[in-house]
């Protein structure tokens, strides 16, 4: 949902729905309020998995205008959800960021994740709607938006704990940009959108898990 804030005539911008952290609603307010007053809110990440061994995931490349670290490495596809969304609904993310019309039905949920920092757009404080999806669609026929994305990579679990445990570490992987145009591209750790915990290393772990069959996945 936007909306046109009073204070700017020309200026549409979207609206978020604020909680507690145990994601009561409470209001609705544009988001550069939620982010300037360090209000929580509700986001949607996804992480895709290729269903056959060695587990293989897909990383987005942000967009090098992106407000937050741009050009980085980041899930396949994240988001806020907008006012009135539930956390299913950010499956749109997936269609607006990868050209996937994916069932809601095929995510599977990791759970809530609660992340505070000041980074990005400001005061950040969030409720993490985290969830995987197997999907085989090939790099190379991804429908992607230029207005959205760069481009994807796709990385070996292994390689990316390579990348995790030495920032200095670097490995090579296909890469396909938004007009899609495949090459070859090297990456290092410093490719990788910062993470204040574990997180990467804990969703690296549940994508081999589901690749493997196994239970249970969470965060």
């Amino acid at each position: 949902m936007i909306v046109t804030t009073p204070s700017n005539g020309d200026a549409a911008e979207e609206l978020l729905d604020v909680v507690e952290p145990d994601g009561t609603y409470v209001t609705t307010l544009p988001r550069s309020v939620v982010h300037d007053e360090g209000l929580w809110h509700q986001t949607f990440h996804c992480l895709v998995v290729r269903s056959a061994a060695p587990a293989r995931v897909l990383l987005q490349r942000r967009k090098s205008s992106a407000r937050a670290f741009p050009a980085l490495l980041d899930l396949s596809a994240a988001g806020h959800l907008s006012a009135g969304e539930s956390r299913l609904d950010g499956v749109r993310e997936i269609r607006e960021e990868i050209g996937l019309d994916v069932d809601p039905s095929r995510l599977v949920s990791l759970g809530r994740r609660l992340l505070v920092d000041d980074g990005g757009e400001g005061r950040n404080r969030e409720i993490t709607h985290v969830f995987l999806l197997t999907d085989d669609t090939p790099l190379a026929v991804l429908r992607l938006d230029p207005a959205e994305v760069d481009g994807f990579v796709e990385m070996t679990v292994a390689d990316l704990g390579r990348l995790l445990d030495d920032p200095t570490a670097s490995v090579t992987v296909p890469e396909v940009d938004a007009a899609g145009t495949m090459r070859e591209t090297v990456c290092t750790g410093a490719d990788l959108v910062p993470a204040v915990d574990s997180y990467w290393r804990v969703l690296a772990v549940m994508a081999e898990r589901l690749v493997a069959g196994l239970e249970p996945l969470g965060i």
